[in-house]
Order: C-alpha cells, then sequence, then structure tokens
C-alpha cells in the first residue's frame, strides 16, 4: 500500500512538471487579415488551445501579411520577449505568397524538422493534403518557433500532434529539470569560442568606448534640428544601428530628414579626435593576444567606413585586422549582409567563426548567418539581458572575461 502511495506522488510532480506555464504567442499570417479584409479566427482559436494546454498566453494575436522580412522580425520579437514558444498560423503551402517556413528557416539558430514531419504524418490520416504542407520549426535562442496551417481546423489539429513533444523540448531548451542538457549545451558551445580560428568584432561599444561621444553629437545635431531634449530622450538608442537609418528607426524621422541630420552629424563626428573613441583598457593586448594564436580578425561595423578607418588608424589597431567590413551605402541597414561579407573576405566558414558584439543587432546578425556570437557589455550600450534574449552564445562583462572565452 505505501508503495502504490509513492508511485502516485511520483507521477503527480511528473504531471506537475510537465504543466510548467511556459509563455507563449500566436502570430498569424495573412495578407487579407493584415489589411483587415477578413477576421482572424485561427489565432485567437490556438490563443483558446494554448490556454487550455497550460501556456500562458499573450492574448494579443500578432497579425501579419505575407512577408518574409515581416514575420522573421514577428519572430526577433517574440525571441526578444523571452517568448518559450513562438506559434505561427499560415503561409505553410504552395500558394506564391507562402512564405512562412522560409522565413523561420531564416530566423532560426537551428531547425526542429521532426516537428513537421510529425504534423504531416498524422494530418495525412485525416487528409492527403498534409503531405503539400510545409510547415517547419526550429529555435531562436529560447524560443521554439512551430508552424501551423492557417485555416482554424487545420491550425488547432496540428498544434494539437506536436503539444507533447514541445513540451518536452521547452524542457531542454529552457533548461528546466534535473535531467535537462540544455546548460551542458550552451557551456560546450561557449567553450567552443576559444577554438575558432576567425574573430569578428563590432567597433562601438566593443573595442572603444564612443557612447558618450556619439550620444553629445547627436543631441548636438538633433536640437538644431529642432527637437526638445524630452523628445530625444536617451540618445544612447543610436549606438548599435547604422546611420542613417537609427534616426528613423529611433525618431521617426523621414528618409530624407534622417539623411541630413546624419550629414550634419558626420560634419560633426568626423573631426574629433582619438578622445571620441578610446579603447576599452585591456582590448589592445586581448587583440594581439588572438594574432599571436594565429587567430583572424575582423571589424564587423556599421558605422560609415570613412570614421571606421579614421578610428582603427588613431587607436592604432588597423594593422590587426585581416578584413575590414564597414557601412558604404546609406541604404545598408542590416548586420546580416556586413557579416556575410566579412566571412567571404576571410575565407571562412560560419562554424569557424565567432561575433563579438555589445548590442542585439550584432548577436541576431550572427545567428542569422550560423555564426556564433559573444555578447559583451562594456560601454553601457545594452540593456541587461539583451544579448542573452537575443541568442548569444555566451556573454561577457569584462575584457577580461573576454580573454577567458576567447583565448581560453
Amino acid at each position: 500500500m505505501a508503495h502504490h502511495d509513492h508511485d502516485h506522488e511520483h507521477n503527480h510532480e511528473h504531471d506537475a512538471a510537465d504543466q510548467v506555464p511556459y509563455t507563449a504567442r500566436v502570430i498569424t499570417v495573412s495578407d487579407r487579415c493584415a489589411a483587415g479584409k477578413r477576421v482572424d479566427s485561427a489565432g485567437p482559436t490556438l490563443v483558446a488551445q494554448l490556454v487550455a494546454a497550460g501556456f500562458d498566453v499573450d492574448p494579443h494575436v500578432v497579425v501579419e501579411p505575407d512577408d518574409a522580412g515581416r514575420i522573421a522580425h514577428a519572430i526577433r520579437e517574440a525571441a526578444r520577449a523571452d517568448v518559450a514558444l513562438c506559434v505561427t498560423c499560415g503561409g505553410t503551402g504552395l500558394g506564391p505568397r507562402d512564405v512562412t517556413p522560409e522565413a523561420t528557416l531564416t530566423v532560426c539558430d537551428r531547425m526542429v524538422p521532426g516537428l513537421g514531419e510529425l504534423m504531416r504524418a498524422r494530418s495525412a490520416g485525416i487528409t492527403d493534403h498534409a503531405w503539400v504542407s510545409r510547415g517547419t520549426a526550429g529555435t531562436l535562442a529560447r524560443t521554439l518557433v512551430v508552424n501551423v496551417p492557417g485555416s482554424p481546423k487545420g491550425a488547432t489539429e496540428n498544434l494539437g500532434f506536436v503539444l507533447d513533444p514541445i513540451r518536452h523540448g521547452l524542457k531542454m531548451l529552457r533548461a528546466e529539470g534535473p535531467a535537462d542538457c540544455a546548460a551542458e549545451r550552451a557551456a560546450s558551445e561557449a567553450a567552443s569560442l576559444a577554438s575558432r580560428p576567425c574573430v569578428l568584432f563590432d567597433f562601438d561599444g566593443t573595442l572603444a568606448d564612443t557612447k558618450r561621444c556619439i550620444v553629445e553629437t547627436a543631441t548636438e545635431v538633433l536640437l538644431g534640428f529642432g527637437l526638445t531634449r524630452e523628445q530625444i530622450g536617451d540618445a544612447g538608442r543610436l549606438v548599435g544601428p547604422p546611420f542613417p537609418a537609427a534616426f528613423t528607426l529611433v525618431y521617426g524621422l523621414s528618409e530624407e530628414d534622417a539623411a541630413e541630420v546624419t550629414r550634419r552629424y558626420r560634419a560633426i563626428y568626423s573631426k574629433l579626435g582619438p578622445e571620441s573613441h578610446p579603447l576599452f583598457a585591456g582590448i589592445r593586448e586581448l587583440l594581439d593576444e588572438l594574432r599571436a594564436q594565429g587567430r583572424r580578425l575582423a571589424i564587423v561595423s556599421s558605422k560609415n567606413y570613412k570614421l571606421i578607418d579614421a578610428a582603427l588608424a588613431d587607436t592604432g589597431i588597423e594593422g590587426l585586422f585581416d578584413a575590414v567590413v564597414s557601412s558604404r551605402d546609406p541604404k545598408d541597414v542590416g548586420k546580416q549582409a556586413l557579416v556575410t561579407r566579412a566571412l567571404e573576405e576571410l575565407g571562412c566558414a560560419p562554424h569557424d567563426a565567432v561575433m563579438v558584439g555589445d548590442r542585439f543587432y550584432d548577436i541576431e546578425g550572427a545567428c542569422a548567418c550560423g555564426v556564433a556570437s559573444l555578447g559583451v557589455y562594456l560601454g553601457n550600450t545594452a540593456e541587461d539581458g539583451e544579448l542573452e534574449r537575443a541568442g548569444a552564445t555566451a556573454v561577457a562583462r569584462s575584457v577580461v572575461e573576454m580573454r577567458a572565452i576567447l583565448v581560453g
């Protein structure tokens, strides 16, 4: 009798562990719903299903058109918010605008094809049409992304088929439970950074303490452009994204106004001397040590190429890099493209490189290219937790920690 009670207690604990209130978000992908021409019925149905299954679900369904960029952005926003499960609904068929699987493949660090295979296999018992559904799944940082079809019936059926393996996958991904191997895997990946032959560095906030001069110069220009100090607020938000796009992203300026503000900014900033971009203490020694190990180094910065070239010369480190990849086109707004160029110039495969940066733009750009990343909190540019949420393989809060991770 006592043995029976013990088994009952153990099963109760197991059931409770399976009901961990993981957070979830639903993204409906539909041109017509996004345009307000049709009411989204599948999204709210999925929300209700997830709530019934024990998830802590964002009641607001994100609705996006069938646009790969918009879908990818919505998935990244879910990962940035550290949502455990992101379910996309729609865009998994063979129509010319069905691009949800492609967007998922582009944004995810690792794919989990078995979930799509299971959904198709189980759905095929209901309809042969299941075999032309292309839904897939993958992970971005600590977020599991799962594609389901766009109809309410197909969406809930397919999600129901994979809820149990989703829970098991989330236990591993979120490092919960004594049998979880996620922590060991993360530690192993972080340890591997010291053996990667190519190291890509962002400049502002990563190698050099540039925030103060960037903020002061931008504030001066924006005040001259007519903004008040209240409207400007925290100009430190400009550190990271490329100019002129940063002025549009942070302050909503038109493309024309952003270009003019950038012109005024660079006219002032280009006249500043070495005091505007001092290296963090210990960075020069770290770069020398990496070179002595035979590692190949590159600068990967959204900063204008003229400013980068001048900063590298001012700090005396220009000769330490095998490649310098920076912004040459005002419309070049993606870190992913810069990382890709750096890999090409170094002749380096993604798995042989590590990207070191101080903002989520650096980490996401690396992840999109299949490159590991080291996030650094040195120049007070990123909010606490930002780099982890973006999917950094490891993080460092000092140059000493950077050395320990990169040199070993």
